[in-house]
């Protein structure tokens, strides 16, 4: 077992369950609903009793609250910024990953409302499990979970573990052997894919959303200028079937080191379903991701959108600490939007112009 895996798995505690007052079923039944209140679904589904919803989930969470432990969430995700800086501001994360941060902190805290020991989540970032296909440096993916890292543990230490591959294969040093290594173990064949995403209306949804994210970030990639649109789709489809193929490969992964752990995810999901999609942001932003936009503020409100259309639509940059934070709607005493503008905040968040 690996060292994530020893630290958060549930361990049987007999003495705290004569503590526990209230059933515990009826608290896991009350955490699951407080958890599906934030998922992602897939559009256009028929009504599903919500015991059949809670099915794939309950074991889970009624083993952790029956030894007083924290719920554990595993959520894939935050691999590394897109190499489309239409779309992102540089590698690292920016305000985006750190509003999405506290966003699930504020999940860990509602569930800690109504159940004493909390929850964490294991963010187990698959950057390097996809970079050579989505024409990300190794190097950018490290700089990029460093930091997110650094982030975590100093605002939230409480909250957060990190899982990925290096964590499995301790003793190979090359990237690309780290990947051979968990396709040899844990991945399928192409055409079994291509099956199942014909075949299956969720393989085919997320088939075709990754598709038109790989097409948007392939169409603003310098070294990829030089294709046309047509040669571009094609390089999309196909690194969309990769893409899909590592995706699963991990979760099994994740499934043989992580089997307690409640499997969150950022697609969205059936009602039933053995993952639980989950907001990161704005419930309008249905398929956008940190990691693929900057964050604008407008009117008060968060949502995430192409840094090329913030740009277009005159949203000032805001810089944190010497860094691209994110954008926001210009005051009012900027009447030009063709002039250049932005405004840095310090560590105190006073405005410094």
């Amino acid at each position: 077992m690996n060292k994530t895996a020893m630290k958060h798995a549930p361990k049987s505690d007999s003495a705290s369950k004569e503590t526990v007052n209230e059933s515990t079923a009826h608290i896991a039944h009350r955490i699951l609903r407080l958890i599906l209140e934030q998922r992602r679904l897939l559009p256009n589904q028929e009504p599903v009793k919500f015991e059949a919803q809670i099915a794939p989930h309950l074991e889970k969470v009624q083993t952790f609250v029956d030894n007083q432990q924290p719920i554990v969430m595993v959520l894939p995700a935050f691999p590394a910024k897109s190499p489309n800086r239409n779309k992102t501001m540089s590698h690292l994360p920016d305000k985006g990953e750190f509003l999405a941060l506290e966003n699930l902190v504020g999940l860990c805290q509602e569930i800690e409302n109504i159940y004493a020991p909390g929850a964490k989540v294991i963010i187990c970032s698959d950057g390097r499990v996809f970079a050579d296909i989505i024409h990300v440096k190794d190097e950018h993916v490290s700089d990029y979970v460093h930091e997110l890292r650094r982030y975590a543990m100093h605002h939230y230490p409480d909250y957060f573990d990190f899982f990925n591959l290096e964590d499995v294969f301790t003793k190979i040093g090359a990237y690309d052997s780290l990947r051979e290594e968990m396709m040899i173990e844990f991945g399928e064949t192409l055409q079994s894919l291509r099956k199942h995403i014909k075949e299956e209306r969720q393989a085919s949804t997320m088939y075709l959303g990754i598709t038109r994210f790989m097409l948007e970030d392939f169409s603003g990639i310098d070294k990829l200028s030089h294709l046309s649109r047509t040669a571009l789709h094609k390089m999309a489809r196909l690194t969309a079937y990769r893409v899909i193929q590592r995706s699963n490969a991990w979760s099994r992964l994740l499934q043989k080191h992580l089997p307690f752990a409640l499997r969150l995810s950022i697609h969205p999901q059936e009602l039933v379903s053995e993952k639980i999609g989950i907001y990161l942001i704005s419930k309008d932003d249905q398929w956008t991701t940190p990691w693929h936009a900057v964050l604008v503020k407008e009117k008060g409100q968060f949502r995430l959108m192409p840094k090329a259309e913030a740009v277009k639509r005159s949203f000032i940059l805001v810089y944190d600490n010497g860094h691209p934070s994110h954008f926001e709607t210009p005051p009012s005493s900027v009447t030009d939007p063709q002039t250049p503008y932005s405004r840095s905040q310090s560590t105190t968040g006073s405005v410094v112009r």
